[in-house]
């Protein structure tokens, strides 16, 4: 390789990294201003000036805010996901696999309170971007659970896309209000109370 190709290579190389730099501090600004105005509230100058940058710059990234919003919520779904296999793969039976879901949700929930605010934000626009990602969740539970009744492992007389859909929407819920202020109730009561519903139901059991 010549001189001149390696100079030319090594500023490609720094023009990828100021590129990725740009990108990161422009989505770091949104997440922090989706989690405190939501989608509606947030323009794409207010994200460029947060993260230091003139309003253009914005565009040679993203095309519009509605695009940064949801990646940003695909790219936390994901993160939500890797951990919830994680703990999953890590249980030892199914009461405890349970548990362990529910756990790393709230610990997810505790951790990311704005990635949280920004998933379940009150915000009309963000909501449809949101429901999208959110079904594509429950469409991936419900595969799971399909697989498992095939096995045996699952009860086979509750539809799985159904419970996938009452599951995510329950967890959602929950992570949001408990995220919100974790005053309202102990983590290990929210923990607990989330494992019992899925394993136990509602209702107490009865005896013949």
């Amino acid at each position: 390789m010549s001189v001149s190709s390696e100079h030319v290579d090594s500023r490609e190389a720094v023009a990828a990294r100021t590129r990725a730099a740009t990108r990161g501090r422009l989505i770091e600004s949104a997440r922090a201003l989706f989690a405190d105005r939501g989608l509606r509230g947030v323009t794409t100058h207010d994200i460029a000036h947060g993260a230091g940058f003139a309003a253009g710059t914005f565009y040679l990234h993203f095309p519009d805010k509605r695009a940064l919003f949801h990646e940003i919520v695909v790219e936390s779904i994901t993160a939500l996901r890797e951990r919830l296999a994680k703990s999953v793969a890590e249980a030892r039976d199914l009461p405890d696999s349970v548990r362990a879901h529910a756990a790393a949700m709230i610990d997810f929930a505790e951790e990311e309170r704005d990635l949280v605010r920004i998933l379940f934000s009150a915000d009309a626009d963000a909501a449809v971007v949101s429901a999208g990602v959110l079904d594509e969740l429950a469409t991936a539970i419900a595969a799971g659970r399909r697989e498992r009744q095939s096995r045996g492992s699952a009860h086979s007389d509750l539809d799985a896309a159904v419970l996938a859909q009452a599951l995510v929407g329950m967890w959602a819920r929950v992570i949001a209000w408990w995220s919100e202020d974790p005053a309202r109730a102990p983590r290990a009561v929210v923990i607990d109370t989330l494992t019992r519903i899925q394993l136990a139901g509602t209702q107490p059991a009865t005896t013949p």
